[in-house]
């Protein structure tokens, strides 16, 4: 799956979030939403997976929720 695939999923639960992930395509992107979003940066996290692919977890303020970015 793409990434747009997993936005339009997300589309179905959560219209509004899904539009403005959308538009982030670069680690720097996500890191000016987060700012956006006053996301606590003490709280996201980084997993390598291996020598290429990480993937960037960031917990959505005020929610249970989580979003996992996956970067090559």
């Amino acid at each position: 799956m793409e990434y747009l695939d997993h936005v339009r999923r997300l589309e179905q639960g959560d219209l509004q979030l899904a539009a403005e992930l959308s538009k982030l395509r670069t680690l720097e992107h996500i890191l000016a939403w987060d700012r956006f979003r006053k996301v606590d940066l003490s709280k996201v996290d980084l997993i390598t997976q291996d020598e290429f692919c990480h993937d960037f977890l960031v917990p959505l303020p005020g929610e249970s929720r989580w979003l996992a970015f996956s970067m090559t």
